[in-house]
């Protein structure tokens, strides 16, 4: 082998820029962040805001806080079983400890007279 071929072998071989190889992973979870986000707002495009939204706000929660208090929901036209409203009374005053049964009631019960559940066709 001549040495301008083996010289040309060393440069082609030779590692990257060591920033080059940092920033690929970064790059990589932008560009997974930006579809995500992308998604979500065609979602909320689509179907508008989501309800649940509007009671976490009305009971001073992150709607994250509010979606891991409210387990399963119950099977339509059904409410939920005394039990399961406890659980979930409970959990949301363990999130805002000044939050009552009677607040939370209310603010469930103005998300369902707002959006009512849509009949299945």
């Amino acid at each position: 082998m001549c040495n301008e071929t083996k010289k040309t072998v060393a440069a082609i071989s030779k590692p990257r820029s060591t920033h080059m190889r940092s920033a690929l992973p970064t790059m990589a979870l932008v560009a997974m962040f930006a579809a995500s986000c992308t998604s979500q707002v065609s979602a909320q495009e689509q179907h508008g805001p989501n309800p649940m939204d509007g009671v976490a706000e009305a009971l001073n929660l992150e709607p994250e806080q509010l979606r891991g208090c409210l387990g399963e929901p119950p099977a339509r036209g059904t409410q939920p079983s005394d039990s399961d409203r406890m659980a979930m009374i409970t959990c949301l005053q363990g999130q805002n400890a000044s939050l009552t049964a009677e607040q939370i009631d209310t603010a469930m019960q103005s998300m369902h007279d707002a959006h009512p559940p849509k009949s299945r066709s």
